[in-house]
């Protein structure tokens, strides 16, 4: 194999590698898009802080496109690199603790998702460098963990409903973690995904949305159902 083949497939490998984050880099960025616009037009009485907090997010989906290289802007460049990913996340969760989400329909409720998923992003690139793991099932793994968390929410609230909705969900996600880290040889389930769809799936309609009272809490079907997304993308 010649110098120049060789050269070639581990470009290939590393932006097969990159491409998982940096679709979980795409949703984050049109999500903060969605949120810097409500602040700009939903927001009542006017507040200089939330026009700030607008452009801000603005400038950092702006930033995020960038690192895309889908357009030339000639010597305006940002690279691609997961600790700038972490940077961009890190802020954002910062933005979602210490000021109150804009009143926006649907959106509100997940004020975290797009520091999360940049977050999860630049942790995903960091270990891909290091050892060929599967994004999505790094990704399913962080979505267990956060299943976990609103099942045991769900347990505190002491409604039976809610307690049989927990129940069924960890053994869901009990299932869900023997696949990702194939413990038992189940013959007629693998990780695949029509498996993470049903999971994720059940998990957003059942357990995410009547996990409250804590903070951070309706992430966990979400997260397992782009998790979906990257395994249909076979990542």
């Amino acid at each position: 194999m010649t110098e120049t083949s060789v050269s070639t497939n581990r470009s290939t490998t590393t932006n097969r590698e990159a491409a998982a984050p940096k679709l979980l880099a795409f949703i984050a960025m049109l999500y903060i898009g969605s949120l810097s616009i409500g602040y700009f037009y939903y927001v009542f009485p006017f507040l200089l802080i939330h026009y700030l907090l607008g452009t801000l997010l603005l400038a950092i989906a702006f930033a995020i496109f960038l690192t895309f290289e889908l357009v030339d802007f000639g010597p305006l460049k940002i690279p691609w690199k997961w600790w700038i990913m972490l940077i961009f996340g890190v802020v954002l969760v910062l933005i979602a603790y210490f000021f109150d989400p804009v009143p926006i329909p649907y959106f509100v409720e997940y004020e975290y998702l797009p520091g999360i998923l940049l977050l999860i992003a630049a942790i995903i690139d960091f270990v891909m460098q290091k050892k060929p793991y599967k994004a999505s099932k790094m990704l399913a793994l962080v979505g267990a963990g956060f299943t976990v968390y609103e099942c045991f929410v769900l347990f505190l609230s002491g409604s039976p409903i809610l307690i049989v909705n927990a129940v069924f969900g960890l053994i869901l996600i009990i299932l869900l973690i023997i696949l990702i880290f194939d413990f038992v040889d189940l013959k007629i389930l693998d990780f695949s995904w029509w498996v993470l769809l049903i999971i994720g799936f059940v998990v957003f309609t059942w357990i995410s949305p009547n996990a409250a009272g804590y903070p951070v809490l309706g992430y966990g079907g979400i997260i397992l159902l782009i998790a979906f997304l990257l395994n249909l993308k076979d990542y």
